[in-house]
């Protein structure tokens, strides 16, 4: 009697310990600022992985932007890194040049063929991958086609690459005396969409590789455009809002816009709901669309890399990003078979609501963008003092301070100064 009882004893101590070790068994994910609207998708989600898993447990955190490097970076140095964390590719910048990602590449499992392969392509850094592309946003052309009409031009007639798009605006403008465009510009983004290499080594040493003769034709044509008026003088000043405005006023034709901003749009007035059209972006000459991305990575101190792998790709899957995209007016990053069957629907469903005409519509044409968006973030020890010296250079140039020329000069000047910094320090 005495055995069986410590027989029972010592099976009930296995027990114990058996179940403790598995509840040591947690993998923590973190997200930026996904709660609480979106508890039921990412519960479920968790709740299949550990269904699956019945090892693991799935701790799910959400932060703010702002915050969650500094706190992946104080976990990480107490030894206690977190397994999935949700990281854009400019909060990934100094994390993977310290070393503190782990390289999902070196996995037995190859997940590249899930993605877009540009998108996929935005966690290359040094011979390996360390990025699931998760969720992309991006913009539309958004356009006045009674603007266009009086002009002279067919509002249905697609507009096919940069310089088509900046021959449109020129006679917009001289026709009806509207601003044609009003864009974001980033002239680092202007060199990369077409083909500019920023960078070249030459002895084993970085430097800067844009002077060419493609780039100063990019800043003439924007000097010539902003001083014929296509282009409002403030635009490098003026933040979108100011756009969206003047857009609303009938006082400029063509507007760069996540969708988002549709509903604002139509709720202006019925005449701007009607005459406004959607288009995809007009691209240089690489075609590529710059579209911010969200990732998840996997810190290199974490614990159960594979098994955290495997949650990233269920979170990151064709099936999963489908049915978040449908939640949000996020994009998915995921090569998905079943989105031109979705797309057809949403034809058919533009037909029945006209008052989901324009969403619908920016929604596919959105899709069709996928294939050539890539987040253009610029991944470099000293990238925000580079691009703080084409930005100042360019906005001189752009208020015809001094020569296209002048400012590649310049820039190019600036940036060996601080790519010579860089050199001497490795």
């Amino acid at each position: 009697m005495l055995n069986t009882k410590r027989i029972i004893f010592i099976l009930i101590l296995i027990l114990l310990f058996s179940t403790a070790t598995q509840a040591e068994k947690e993998i923590e994910f973190w997200t930026i600022s996904l709660r609480p609207q979106h508890d039921d998708y990412f519960l479920e989600k968790i709740d299949k992985f550990e269904s699956e898993n019945p090892d693991f447990k799935i701790i799910w955190e959400d932060m703010n932007f702002s915050s969650i490097n500094q706190k992946l970076r104080y976990r990480i140095a107490e030894g206690n890194a977190p397994e999935v964390v949700n990281l854009s590719p400019q909060l990934m910048v100094s994390l993977l040049q310290e070393d503190l990602l782990y390289p999902i590449s070196k996995l037995k499992q190859d997940y590249s063929q899930n993605y877009f392969q540009l998108l996929w392509e935005n966690g290359f850094y040094q011979g390996e991958y360390y990025a699931f592309p998760w969720y992309v946003s991006s913009k539309l052309m958004v356009y006045n086609q009674e603007i266009f009409k009086i002009a002279g031009l067919d509002p249905k007639k697609v507009i096919n690459n940069r310089e088509q798009l900046f021959a449109a605006a020129e006679k917009i403008t001289k026709e009806t005396g509207v601003y044609a465009l009003m864009p974001q510009i980033k002239i680092h983004h202007e060199f990369i969409e077409a083909g500019i290499d920023l960078f070249e080594n030459e002895n084993k040493r970085e430097k800067a590789a844009f002077n060419t003769e493609a780039a100063k034709e990019i800043i003439i044509r924007y000097q010539e455009l902003v001083k014929a008026g296509v282009i409002p003088k403030d635009t490098l000043n003026s933040g979108f809002n100011v756009a969206l405005e003047r857009y609303k006023k009938n006082d400029l034709a063509i507007l760069f816009a996540a969708p988002q901003f549709l509903d604002e749009i139509e709720k202006e007035s019925d005449y701007l709901r009607e005459q406004t059209s959607l288009a995809v972006i007009p691209t240089a000459k690489d075609g590529i669309v710059n579209s911010p991305l969200m990732n998840l990575v996997i810190p290199k101190a974490a614990d159960y890399k594979k098994e955290a792998a495997e949650f990233a790709a269920l979170i990151t899957s064709p099936a999963s990003q489908r049915e978040f995209s449908q939640q949000t007016s996020i994009l998915s990053s995921a090569v998905d078979d079943r989105t031109e069957l979705e797309i057809e629907k949403e034809k058919i469903t533009t037909k029945i609501d006209s008052k989901k005409a324009l969403k619908t519509e920016a929604q596919k044409i959105l899709r069709e963008q996928l294939p050539k968006s890539k987040d253009l973030t610029l991944i470099h020890p000293k990238a925000d003092k580079l691009i703080k010296v084409l930005d100042e250079a360019f906005a001189e140039a752009f208020a015809n301070k001094i020569t296209a020329e002048e400012a590649l000069t310049n820039m190019e000047k600036e940036w060996n100064q601080i790519l010579n910094e860089e050199n001497n320090n490795e």
